[in-house]
């Protein structure tokens, strides 16, 4: 359920500022195609639709498939804030690339107003209910369209053509190759409507049934364009699919377009079946005329008609201007630059695009089992918590991961403990491990103080868990000394990657049991004087 409302958020996020981009490419790529024709001009359009849909979620691609695994048990871990390590970390017996390490281990987290957390979670479940709001009130006026499309089909009647009208229907069905297509009437429209209900359906206000044969004619092709396009199952997908950006401006700028582009094709292929362009422009403003001198509703629901768009004096003037046609060298040349612009901007998106991993909605707690916390040299870029779906011999795990795909640094999870119950004895720490794409390396690691001292410490970076590996039993096994007053022990991960660790135990161990620390560092042979003062040598 958290991987599911982080999706939801990060495509909103994307969308935000994609989709402006997408509708400027695609408006400039329109432009240059100029004074094509409404069917190629409609298929821009409906490419921008579909990429205005997949685009936000192209950035998801990105992310590692170590982050979606058991999304719905894993919780974002709030970055704990990083106390100052002491100043007297480095001491005798340990150097090399173990020290780095160790600095990391003593740092604590420290503890801040907890009111900090709550607000990007606040920001973040704002834009879930808004976002999803908006989704819920698209699906609702689809539904209530679908449902008004159904009663106006249940008020229809077969409608009666007087000869004349009769004869232009049986021609045009003619023209377009069509047979079976139901031809009704109804007092609820204002103008000519086409639905698939389910098969196709014309539907004519009462008040043009009387119109004149030319009328009719052009009231019949421009229906049967649509019929012959499939526009009324291609309309209700795009309303469908478009409730994922309803919130956003520009989807309804696209769907604007598309509802324009779809009439101008329409007109193109109806002009064509008629006399000419002049002939059926006139009759769309006698149609017109009629239309708007009477006072009925438009036409509900998702019905398409003559008058869809609201663009008729764009239409009138497509049909009517003198259009030159376009050779197919500028044809193809815009289309060519429309596809890498329109390609350029999406690669720009991806790129830029709110990913999984940074949509992970900070809570108000780390996410630590109890008893554990967070620690290391970059615990803000690491994430914790228990995956009761990975087990091991019947017990949860505790999971370390990177929270961006790429870090610096390490993280770890860990706790400390009192060396008083434990002091002059060897002790081990047994860990089941399993590790997911490991970039750098992961280890089990103890440490044992003095005081702010370290006094012994091991973290397997001598024998480092890499890459992709299966559950397997790592030890760690310290002398405590006598004076020794604390023990520290965890996983740690350096780099990106997931580590598991799962069936942990800590004993009191014989001598006979070696211990793992690395060999301590020898101290270079000082000289007993000072050498060479005068440069001479």
């Amino acid at each position: 359920m958290q991987t599911a409302s982080n999706l939801a958020v990060a495509y909103a996020v994307n969308a935000l500022w994609q989709l402006p981009l997408l509708f400027l490419a695609t408006e400039l790529t329109a432009r240059l195609l100029g004074r094509t024709g409404g069917k190629v001009l409609y298929r821009v359009w409906v490419a921008c639709l579909l990429l205005a849909l997949t685009v936000p979620a192209l950035p998801f691609l990105h992310v590692p498939v170590h982050m979606l695994n058991n999304g719905s048990t894993h919780g974002p871990a709030a970055a704990p804030a990083r106390a100052e390590a002491p100043n007297n970390v480095q001491r005798e017996g340990h150097g090399g690339p173990y020290l780095t390490f160790a600095k990391g281990l003593f740092e604590r987290p420290v503890q801040k107003d907890q009111r900090n957390a709550y607000l990007p979670n606040l920001i973040s479940s704002c834009a879930l209910f808004i976002y999803l709001a908006s989704v819920l009130f698209a699906l609702v006026r689809l539904a209530w369209g679908i449902r008004e499309t159904h009663n106006l089909l249940h008020s229809a009647e077969t409608t009666s053509l007087a000869p004349d009208a009769q004869e232009a229907w049986e021609s045009c069905l003619r023209m377009f190759g069509k047979a079976g297509i139901k031809l009704m009437s109804s007092r609820k429209l204002a103008g000519p409507a086409t639905v698939n209900w389910p098969g196709p359906i014309v539907l004519l206000p009462a008040k043009l049934q009387d119109e004149q044969a030319n009328e009719m004619t052009a009231v019949f092709c421009h229906e049967l364009a649509h019929v012959d396009r499939r526009d009324f199952l291609s309309n209700f997908f795009m309303e469908l699919f478009g409730v994922l950006l309803y919130y956003h401006p520009a989807f309804h700028w696209m769907r604007r377009r598309i509802q324009e582009t779809r009439e101008l094709a329409c007109d193109d292929m109806a002009a064509d079946a008629m006399s000419g362009r002049h002939v059926y422009a006139q009759s769309l403003v006698r149609l017109t005329q009629k239309i708007l001198s009477a006072a009925v509703v438009p036409q509900p629901g998702c019905a398409l008609g003559i008058f869809e768009g609201q663009i008729l004096e764009r239409r009138i003037m497509n049909l009517l201007e003198n259009r030159s046609k376009q050779t197919r060298l500028r044809v193809v040349t815009s289309l060519a630059f429309g596809c890498c612009l329109l390609l350029g901007t999406c690669v720009l998106s991806t790129s830029l695009g709110m990913r999984l991993a940074n949509a992970q909605t900070p809570i108000q707690a780390n996410q630590a089992p109890s008893g554990w916390f967070m620690a290391g040299s970059q615990p803000a870029n690491y994430q914790t918590g228990v995956d009761k779906a990975a087990t091991e011999n019947g017990q949860p795990s505790a999971y370390l991961r990177s929270a961006v795909p790429v870090t610096n640094g390490f993280g770890t999870l860990m706790q400390s403990i009192s060396a008083a119950n434990y002091t002059g004895k060897r002790v081990r720490l047994r860990a089941r491990v399993r590790s997911q794409d490991v970039a750098e390396w992961a280890g089990v690691w103890m440490r044992v103080d003095k005081e702010r001292t370290m006094v012994a410490f091991d973290n397997m970076q001598n024998r480092a868990i890499k890459g992709t590996q299966p559950w397997k039993t790592c030890d760690v096994v310290l002398e405590v000394p006598e004076d020794a007053t604390g023990i520290s022990f965890g996983v740690l991960l350096s780099g990106a990657g997931e580590v598991w660790m799962s069936d942990v135990s800590f004993e009191v161990v014989g001598k006979d049991i070696p211990t793992t620390s690395p060999a301590p560092v020898q101290a270079p042979t000082l000289p007993s004087q000072p050498v060479n003062l005068n440069f001479t040598n």
